[in-house]
């Protein structure tokens, strides 16, 4: 085992001197074990590679400086996240992280990788672990813990307190959200499949999930949901099509996004994205390139929510969202939508005002609810009304569900199927 402190990484070291020696104690993987408690400034990226541990001892505390080069990222990454190549087996043990006013310096535009913004981000990784990780302080900009492009990953004891989302996931299969505490103004869960394009690092499902024994924190002020769950559908590119911020197309078997600015703004396609890497310009229309296989939608399905403390007054506590709006369309006119499905919420514990439980504008089927009392709360199906969107009928099934008749809620277009065991 190697010892961070012996390589210079110390409390009272500037935070350029303390991210190169920690990057050095990092750099050949192994375990690496922070001792020395105390604060420990860093400003600049430490970058992770596979087969590596690092354990941050009782007392140690890592504080965010801004970067020497102007720009702020990360505090750590894993190495391969831009390259596509997968890192493996990276574990973080008691990482305490005091944000200290710093964030990203742009909304995941100009950023290392398109729609990386957190403090933790990891892109491209198998079996990773988080576990005793706090974070506290988070700014407008950045998520505590963004990981995408992913395969089982475990994220545990978790205490994240802020602004913006606690824990943002992206494509990837296999994942556990455990023993979690959030007071974040924004989503403190946040399964987006889909996002705006500066937000999220790439489009796809994700599958086979559970988040279990978290607590909602109570709080003056909340935007968003605690959880919330992003699909999304998209077609060929075509020449002429009409496209604004977000919008995804398929283009020479890729998935192309446009970056441009959310103001609603339409422009009109003429010339195929056909680049592989990174962000190029055709016709005035920035594309970014995030996925070099052709997929046409993207969802959430077999998701858990189990033991789930709700202390915060909130509108909805799980939205199943349709994005059509300025920053985001979540289904382009003449594609195929895939419903989302397999969600459960079990043992939702209702501890404050909450409107709906959970809301839905999204096609979705197989939704459960177990051993939950809704009290005054609703589940609502709404439709939205677009062109060339329909819904199937949803099948609900309530299991030892303590609610009033018209809890279950649902339009014309929106039909409800429900099942009272």
């Amino acid at each position: 085992m190697k010892r961070a402190n012996e390589y210079g990484f110390l409390p009272g070291n500037d935070g350029l001197i303390n991210a190169q020696a920690l990057q050095t104690a990092v750099n050949s993987g192994g375990k690496i074990i922070v001792e020395l408690p105390g604060i420990y400034d860093l400003s600049e990226t430490v970058e992770i590679g596979n087969d590596t541990t690092i354990i941050f001892s009782k007392g140690v505390q890592i504080r965010r400086q801004s970067s020497v080069t102007g720009r702020n990222g990360c505090a750590f990454i894993n190495k391969g996240f831009a390259s596509g190549e997968y890192n493996r087996n990276i574990s973080l043990f008691g990482l305490h992280l005091d944000c200290n006013g710093t964030e990203s310096a742009d909304w995941g535009v100009d950023s290392r990788l398109v729609g990386l913004r957190a403090h933790v981000g990891m892109i491209n990784i198998s079996n990773l672990v988080i576990e005793d990780f706090e974070c506290t302080g988070l700014l407008k900009k950045d998520y505590a813990i963004q990981v995408c492009a992913f395969k089982n990953i475990c994220l545990e004891n978790l205490y994240i307190t802020g602004e913006k989302d606690g824990v943002h996931l992206g494509w990837g299969k296999g994942f556990v959200i455990r023993n979690g505490r959030f007071r974040t103004f924004d989503d403190p869960i946040a399964l987006n499949a889909f996002d705006y394009s500066v937000s999220n690092t790439h489009v796809g499902w994700i599958e086979n999930g559970i988040i279990e024994n978290c607590c909602d924190l109570s709080d003056d002020t909340t935007t968003g949901f605690f959880c919330r769950i992003l699909g999304g559908a998209w077609c060929d590119w075509y020449e002429g099509m009409k496209v604004q911020h977000s919008d995804t197309v398929c283009s020479c078997g890729r998935v192309y996004r446009v970056v441009m600015q959310p103001d609603g703004e339409v422009y009109t396609s003429h010339t195929r994205p056909e680049h592989s890497v990174g962000v190029k310009e055709y016709d005035g229309i920035n594309w970014v390139c995030v996925r070099n296989e052709a997929v046409y939608d993207c969802g959430c399905r077999n998701i858990v929510l189990r033991d789930i403390r709700l202390q915060k007054r909130r509108h909805c506590a799980v939205g199943i969202s349709l994005n059509y709006d300025n920053y985001a369309r979540s289904f382009y006119a003449g594609c195929k939508i895939v419903a989302q499905s397999g969600i459960v919420l079990e043992r939702v514990s209702i501890e404050n005002e909450i409107k709906y439980l959970l809301e839905s504008n999204y096609p979705s089927e197989n939704i459960k609810i177990i051993d939950t009392d809704l009290k005054d709360s609703k589940v609502y199906f709404r439709s939205s009304d677009i062109d060339g969107l329909s819904y199937p009928a949803v099948d609900i099934t309530l299991s030892n569900v303590v609610r009033k008749n018209d809890s279950i809620v649902f339009d014309e277009n929106h039909p409800v199927n429900i099942k009272d065991i």
